[in-house]
């Protein structure tokens, strides 16, 4: 053995030339839907693999600024569910989407339910609650009684 350089490939030639990050963040831009898994041809929106953009190594940068992270969420069905105070806070900005998409959520499961359903529910929640929380509740009936009332 006289050579003891086992490079195959000295000059480097067809190498895998790094992108920058800003060629990396013109490419996001272009999708502002996307989230990383459909950069990486894993997601709904770009499911084939072979369409990919970028790579795992190139999603984990963290100089990078994704438009959507996270689960998606339809806001036609959490608009429907919703109350119309919850969606004129929403519009606002006193509550945040998390907040919105929760009361959408807990109002949908109500509705699906019977007023038996409805009733043994309640009961069940109220075994549960402190004295304090009980006196709350009692106020917060209250208020809304005289609110029906007017």
């Amino acid at each position: 053995m006289k050579n003891k350089n086992f490079n195959r490939n000295p000059e480097g030639h067809n190498q895998w030339v790094l992108r920058s990050n800003e060629e990396i963040q013109e490419i996001i831009d272009k999708h502002p839907t996307w989230t990383k898994k459909d950069f990486r041809g894993e997601g709904k929106l770009n499911p084939n693999k072979k369409n990919a953009l970028l790579t795992r190594k190139e999603t984990e940068r963290s100089t990078l600024k994704f438009h959507t992270t996270g689960k998606r969420s339809n806001m036609t069905k959490i608009l429907k569910h919703s109350t119309l105070r919850s969606i004129t806070e929403f519009k606002s900005g006193k509550i945040d989407l998390y907040t919105l998409r929760n009361r959408s959520s807990t109002k949908r499961i109500r509705d699906l339910m019977t007023e038996s359903e409805k009733k043994a529910h309640d009961k069940k929640i109220y075994k549960y609650l402190t004295e304090e929380q009980k006196k709350t509740k009692r106020i917060r009936d209250k208020k809304y009684r005289e609110s029906l009332r007017n």
